[in-house]
């Protein structure tokens, strides 16, 4: 079947049925969720995959489940039903007089130098473009990306994009550090090593994060055992929030590091920690082309980063 062809039979509500159902697995509540009759969603479901000419969901006693075809139609409907709610985001801003929202995914080493002042100089002269900024870790954003949520992310691509292609961009470094709270007594002369502090309780990055791999990587350089039970947190609001809270240690990316040191929140330690993680890039998919107030986001960041010391020169598609 030709691409014109099942533009002609698929509808929206087709697309937003294979949601409901991966999100619901029950035809009743799809229903529901539609505000339509359960013989009106049957009927749709049946049109769908008379459309597709393939089964989308197997139904069973214990509810309808997608079969790999259903997998794959939802991951294409989320992208089409995110591309059309952008459409009426960009049309308003428009109407309004401004150029778009651009939606930009980061991990969170890159705020402090890179991030919140291109934003920072973006609001103040751009006032047309409407900024979307998500935090979180590089495997949840490049999902984010894959998805349609996202315009482009700075993080890494971890090789977890599978058969997506991505060019990425090297912007900069990111050195960890070994810190703890201003209130903790923990002696330090300098000179200290990991061997040193590793008794100490730790709070590490949730795995299989970059961040983690790379504190494991430094403890086991340095031949010694992960810390025994400590706590792990995947937020650094969170990691700091229980520095706070105890005498325990943790590592984090030396450019957050500086910001709460200088509000006299948290102290570094001398303890050294080797580069594991490298650099951090600007990621975008090459198949979807920025809007142009994404394309000028994604210069300002990329120009910004050129001013960061260590930074990176390499890209890679």
């Amino acid at each position: 079947m030709s691409g014109h062809s099942l533009i002609n039979r698929l509808k929206l509500r087709h697309l937003r049925l294979i949601l409901e159902l991966e999100a619901t697995n029950n035809l009743h509540r799809a229903a529901e969720r539609m505000n339509l009759s359960q013989p009106s969603v049957s009927k749709l479901l049946q049109e769908v995959e008379h459309a597709l000419n393939t089964r989308l969901f197997e139904r069973s006693s214990q509810g309808v489940f997608p079969t790999p075809s259903g997998v794959l139609a939802a991951r294409h409907a989320r992208l089409m039903l995110n591309d059309i709610d952008r459409l009426q985001l960009d049309m308003n801003a428009m109407q309004e007089g401004t150029y778009g929202t651009v939606r930009v995914g980061s991990i969170v080493a890159a705020l402090p130098d890179l991030v919140s002042p291109v934003f920072a100089e973006i609001s103040r002269t751009q006032p047309g473009i409407s900024l979307s900024l998500t935090i979180d870790t590089s495997d949840a954003l490049l999902l984010g990306m894959e998805s349609g949520r996202l315009d482009f992310v700075i993080g890494r691509p971890l090789g977890l994009h599978g058969p997506t292609r991505l060019t990425c961009l090297d912007l900069a470094s990111e050195p960890l550090c070994v810190v703890t709270s201003c209130l903790n007594p923990i002696n330090d002369p300098g000179g200290l090593s990991l061997k040193d502090v590793a008794g100490e309780r730790w709070i590490l990055q949730t795995a299989p994060s970059p961040m983690r791999r790379a504190i494991e990587a430094a403890f086991t350089t340095a031949l010694l055992p992960l810390p025994v039970h400590p706590i792990e947190a995947s937020s650094m609001f969170a990691t700091i929030d229980l520095l706070l809270h105890s005498s325990m240690l943790a590592v984090i990316p030396c450019s957050v590091s500086r910001h709460y040191e200088r509000a006299g929140m948290i102290r570094r330690l001398s303890v050294p920690m080797p580069d594991f993680l490298g650099a951090y890039s600007l990621i975008s998919i090459p198949e979807r082309p920025l809007t142009p107030a994404a394309d000028l986001v994604f210069t300002a960041l990329r120009e910004a980063a050129i001013s960061i010391p260590d930074r990176a020169v390499q890209s890679c598609v």
